[in-house]
Parts: C-alpha cells; structure tokens; sequence
C-alpha cells in the first residue's frame, strides 16, 4: 500500500487505509485514541463461556473458536499472553513503521509477546479476514492457530475453513461488519452441521439494522439473549464527523440518545445466539457470573 501510513483515517468508513498493511502499528495508532476495547471485554466473555460449552458438547478442554473479521488477531493476543489493550496500544505506539519496512518488526513482535505467556483454558482458534496481511501477522504472532484469509460474504468457504466450522463451538466477532453479518453467518451455519450447532457471540451496534440478521436466527432456529445486563462501551467516534453519522443513523432506527452513546462511547449489547435446544444450559444468569 503505497499511501502514507502518517494519514491516519478519522472515520470507520476509510479503516482501509490502515486495515490490511505488512503491519499492525497503523491500525493501532489510529485506533487507540477512541478507546477502543472490545477485544477485552470479549475475552471476558470467551472466559466465561469456555467450562459449559466444553462441557455441554463433550468438547474436553479446547475450545474451537471462528474469530471474524480477526484483523491482527487482538482477541488472541490478549488470550495468550499477560497483556491488556493498554499493553498493545502502548507496544505499536512505540515505531514509526513506514510500508518500505514491510515485515521489518516482526520477529520482535514474536519475542515480545513470547516473553509474556498467559496460563488459562484452552482454545482452537481460527481467525478469518479479508485482509490477508494482517491475519498473516496475527497467525505468525501466535494469536491464531488457523489463518483463513477469506471472504464469507461473498464466497463459500475453501475447503480448509469448511473443515474447520465443521465441529466449531463458538464464533465470536467484535461488531465491525453490521448489516454483511448475516450471509457470513449462514455460510459458517451451512458447514457446521446439525448436531451440534456453534454458539455465536457478536456486538451489534446501535447504528446498524439488524432485521436480516434476527431474521436468520428465527429461520435457523436460534434464541438471542444480552450477555451482559448492560451495554458495553465500544469506543469513542474518531471524529466529530464520525459522531454525527453514528447519531443520525442510530436515530433513524428509532433509538433514543442514552441507548447509542454513554460518556462519549457508542454502546453495543454484547449478545449471544444459542441453539433453542441450548438456551438454559446453562442460564445466561450463570455466564454472567463467571464473567470476570
């Protein structure tokens, strides 16, 4: 990518710029102004999950995981390794990384979170982007067991992916693709089979419409439920720009003002999509409480 990475975009809608390069401090930096902190309070979330999930399909102790739209692999970091976001916005913070370095820094980058390993459960973890350069990095680095640089929406899975959702017990994506979710979804449904079909855990934002999507879960026969008993913070607009667009849009689906923003960050209702055959077991009560 030939563009200057010293540009950083101040709105969502031009995160291509610093998406998909050799690598992650663009996107970092770009982002870490906003307090952006999803992947954290996803982890939490995956945490909680992990002991009845296994145990319900009988799964040992791994856990199979489809990180969506993974970018560079965030959610694994912070599984893994003794880091938070402040850690990995502080560590990419640190260079001024320039597209002729290429993967100049990537070797430190393995010793670097190598030097910090984090002990918990067990998790199988594929991650599938889009942007082909930052799921290399994330699958490098570690924070991925699997890189799948694929277009769901668009395409059917190859045949590694498909091998992979098949026995899947949990997607998990961070609220960055809206209104694409559903024909993703249905593909990742169509490959995982019947017996045992994944839970998934998503954060859908208030600016986006979300009928197709409730739609697919009453066709595939699936029961949503809030993970949480309250919105979670998603991250702050970039730009007034920003602001002004996710306010205008989240209005027009009919949302009042304290259910789109609070102390300046826009809310997501961090939901989990179960199998009717699944909802109660164990309560979402339960989850709640292991949420650390």
């Amino acid at each position: 990518m030939s563009e200057p990475t010293d540009s950083y975009t101040r709105h969502a809608a031009h995160f291509e710029r610093v998406y998909d390069l050799d690598d992650p401090s663009p996107y970092f930096n770009t982002i870490g102004p906003s307090g952006y902190r999803m992947p954290a309070a996803l982890v939490g979330a995956l945490k909680a999950i992990h002991g009845p999930l296994t145990a319900a399909r009988g799964a040992g102790e791994t856990m199979r995981v489809l990180d969506f739209a993974c970018g560079y692999g965030a959610i694994g970091a912070l599984l893994r390794h003794d880091v938070s976001m402040a850690a990995l916005y502080a560590r990419y913070a640190e260079r001024q990384w320039q597209p002729a370095d290429a993967r100049r820094y990537w070797a430190d980058d393995i010793a670097f979170f190598a030097a910090r390993p984090a002990q918990g459960a067990a998790f199988d973890i594929g991650g599938i982007d889009i942007a082909g350069n930052a799921v290399a990095y994330a699958r490098a680095l570690g924070f991925v067991d699997r890189a799948f640089p694929e277009n769901l929406v668009d395409d059917a899975p190859s045949d590694g992916l498909a091998r992979f959702l098949d026995g899947l017990h949990l997607v998990v994506e961070s609220g960055a693709l809206g209104v694409l979710l559903p024909a993703a979804f249905a593909r990742v449904l169509d490959c995982a089979g019947s017996e045992s079909p994944p839970w998934f855990l998503y954060c859908p934002r208030p600016d986006v419409n979300w009928s197709a999507l409730e739609r697919l879960w009453a066709e595939r026969g699936y029961r949503t439920e809030s993970f949480l008993a309250a919105p979670v913070r998603y991250r702050k607009p970039l730009a007034a720009q920003e602001r002004a667009d996710m306010l205008r849009r989240a209005r027009g689906l009919g949302k009042p003002d304290e259910a789109i923003m609070q102390d300046g960050y826009l809310l997501v209702d961090m939901t989990l999509a179960r199998p009717e055959t699944d909802v109660g077991n164990p309560p979402i009560a339960q989850l709640r409480q292991r949420y650390g």
